[in-house]
């Protein structure tokens, strides 16, 4: 049985997600959980340690939903962990029909420049992200799978979090997938060249 604490979580990343995380009022969140206000202080001292709480709970859900099918899949060559990353995220977005975006893309707009607690582990996020990509191109350039065209997987990996984030930031604006899917296609296209492989141009 859902205890009331996860109750209140469950519902503020469901509001955080749809809303924004300014638009959502502690009321709200009361009654799309169930639960009373004594419970939520009981629990929570403010909606922005609620907010911190959120974003380390997705964090997790992020880590079994994107991260281990892809970049921590070791079954995967490392080119295809990076791409299997991309399609992973356009099927989120394509399951909530282009709506939803990325949570901590959305968040990150909204708050970084305004609450320093939440910013925190929304930029952990991002170089946990950045870090799997460095390894994961690391390893790809070892086992000569990869030349990475001369440049060190550090020095790619930022710029793939960057391609990553504005083909699903694109995709929720245009209510079309097309930027995320041109993302993959572009990935892919670099990647057969890296193999000596053409993808039909």
């Amino acid at each position: 049985m859902t205890n009331n604490k996860d109750k209140i979580m469950e519902a503020a990343m469901s509001l955080f997600h749809n809303l924004g995380f300014q638009a959502t009022g502690v009321e709200e969140i009361l009654s799309s959980s169930g639960v009373c206000k004594s419970n939520f202080y009981y629990h929570f001292k403010s909606k922005e340690e609620l907010g911190v709480k959120v974003i380390e709970r997705m964090v997790q859900h992020m880590r079994r939903k994107l991260l281990e099918p892809s970049l921590d899949n070791e079954e995967l060559a490392p080119a295809r962990r990076v791409e299997r990353l991309f399609e992973q995220m356009l099927d989120f977005c394509e399951e909530h029909d282009l709506r939803k975006g990325c949570f901590f893309g959305n968040l990150s707009l909204e708050l970084s420049g305004r609450f320093e607690e939440l910013r925190k582990p929304l930029s952990g996020f991002f170089s946990e992200l950045e870090d799997k990509l460095t390894r994961t191109l690391d390893e790809g350039l070892r086992r000569g799978e990869l030349t990475l065209s001369g440049l060190g997987p550090a020095e790619l990996a930022l710029p793939l979090v960057s391609l990553l984030q504005g083909g699903v930031l694109l995709a929720k604006t245009h209510r079309d997938s097309k930027a995320l899917r041109d993302s993959i296609r572009l990935l892919q296209v670099w990647i057969g060249e890296e193999r000596g492989v053409s993808y039909g141009r």
